[in-house]
């Protein structure tokens, strides 16, 4: 029995793990700042820490990247690859939380059915379930929530509204669009404060309860590295000096204050705390053709003087006619009407486009016996349309480098296994960003044309990598992939108990 004293009083503790999740971190940006001396509370975590680097799948984003390690399997066993899921029944996109995806069922809920007492909060893209033995919370101060905040139990929500109410960015940055210094120094405030208000809840659920698992993630550096990362990058085409000097270091002050609140939970959570840190995926440059992903697949499907479809049509008239802010108010209404009337387009094609992260573009085939209405045979079919597309966005370049736009083309059916990969999308074409200092604007190919890519609110985006620190003993094992980190952790559970 752990003896601790806390603010003032004396309380007996169970051992216990702390998991401190950081959605978006990046390991190169977190290993230079702790070199730089700016990170003591990193610094001091990765020290005592057997260090874990921690690569992506293939083609894979933000969404795989913590619903992998939530169960401790690749994308095949969940099927949750992005946070809009394509139906092959119905040719629907939809959010996931409105789709009928595999049911899952989290390690820590694996847990609490043990008896073990967990608190989970801010799972970045969670799958919720209630908890007989913890408490649960969802969408609280997280990134581009799709739901309003869950609570389990419910009467967690007057709890966290003593540390934090009425969020003012609740809707995230694109939706509110800051675009003068002054907005986006705002937005930057609030999200500091968000980090403080979740550290001020997470030590207050540490000292007046005893936990077997507490978790607990910051999205923070998800955001402002989206948003801000041209005002950190001096050598991007957009960074602009007037920009920066008002908003100073985005990102800097972003971890730094991150660094903050961790030591704060260390120091509640005692000395005698098993500690694991999962960030991930990181930052880098924006560079994406996926706004354009429709028009390549169209292209290269129905070659380049096919007329438009109606929803592409309608797509491009909407763009033309409604003002960008007044595009913001309708995306909810637009969203819908696209996907109802794009899913009979679907229906008629051989391949297209399916969204994904902006790492990588989707691409659906339309598979007979899998799809309603496919119309390409598994087999010898199959693999001559995917080497059709292999061949064809091989020809696209970046007529502003004359370089190719595309890095790999990543065939997702073999890089995983398991009983759902056929909800995958079949091929991820992955963009090349080495080097590069803006976004593309056009891509060009001789075979297929000229197209515009249509301009990204972003600057900064996911590329694979993460980092999990984890106890010593841990050192031997492989730890390279987010379905990886899954056991360790729940051993540590198991263990801590035992050792009472």
């Amino acid at each position: 029995m752990i003896w601790q004293w806390t603010w003032g009083r004396a309380r007996t503790m169970t051992a216990k793990v702390l998991f401190i999740g950081m959605d978006g971190a990046d390991p190169g940006f977190v290993d230079a700042m702790i070199a730089n001396g700016e990170l003591p509370a990193f610094k001091r975590l990765r020290d005592q820490s057997a260090a874990h680097a921690i690569t992506n799948d293939p083609g894979m984003g933000a969404a795989h990247f913590w619903t992998s390690a939530s169960i401790g399997a690749g994308a095949g066993h969940h099927a949750h690859y992005f946070f809009m899921q394509f139906k092959p029944e119905s040719y629907d996109v939809l959010p996931n939380h409105e789709s009928s995806l595999p049911d899952i069922t989290p390690f820590w809920n694996e847990l609490d059915e043990e008896g073990y007492r967990v608190a989970v909060i801010d799972w970045h893209r969670m799958h919720p379930k209630p908890l007989k033995n913890g408490i649960l919370i969802d969408n609280w101060l997280g990134h581009d929530p799709l739901t309003e905040t869950i609570y389990h139990p419910p009467s967690l929500a007057d709890e966290a509204g003593k540390f934090f109410h009425g969020d003012p960015i609740a809707g995230g940055f694109e939706s509110l669009e800051p675009s003068t210094p002054d907005e986006m120094a705002d937005y930057l405030h609030h999200q500091l404060n968000r980090a403080n208000a979740k550290a001020a809840m997470c030590t207050d659920q540490l000292e007046s309860k005893d936990w077997d698992l507490f978790f607990v993630n910051f999205s923070e550096i998800h955001d402002i590295g989206h948003h801000y990362y041209h005002i950190e990058d001096e050598t991007s085409a957009l960074f602009d000096p007037d920009v920066a000097a008002k908003v100073k270091n985005p990102m800097r002050q972003c971890y730094r204050r991150l660094d903050g609140a961790i030591t704060q939970i260390l120091e509640a959570a005692g000395p005698d705390a098993n500690i694991f840190f999962y960030g991930g995926p990181g930052m880098e440059t924006f560079v994406s053709a996926n706004n354009a992903m429709e028009e390549i697949m169209r292209r290269i499907d129905l070659g380049v003087g096919a007329p438009l479809s109606v929803a592409e049509t309608a797509q491009k008239n909407y763009r033309s006619l409604i003002p960008k802010k007044l595009r913001r108010t309708l995306a909810p209404m637009a969203r819908a009407v696209k996907r109802r009337v794009g899913k009979n387009d679907f229906a008629s094609r051989r391949f297209f486009a399916i969204p994904h992260n902006d790492n990588a573009g989707g691409v659906r085939i339309n598979v007979k016996g899998r799809e309603k209405y496919g119309r390409i045979e598994p087999g010898t079919e199959y693999d001559a349309v995917i080497e059709e597309i292999e061949r064809a966005v091989a020809t696209f370049i970046n007529p502003d480098t004359g370089k190719p736009i595309v890095k790999r083309v990543v065939r997702v059916h073999q890089e995983n296994d398991g009983p759902h990969r056929a909800l995958l999308p079949d091929l991820y074409i992955e963009w090349d960003r080495d080097g590069a200092k803006r976004n593309l604007s056009r891509i060009v190919s001789d075979a297929y044309g000229e197209i515009d890519v249509p301009p990204a609110v972003r600057t900064g985006d996911h590329n694979p990598l993460g980092f999990f620190w984890a106890p010593a003993d841990t050192a031997g094992q492989t730890i390279t992939r987010p379905a990886h980190i899954t056991t360790p952790v729940v051993d540590a559970v198991r263990a801590a108990r035992n050792q009472i």
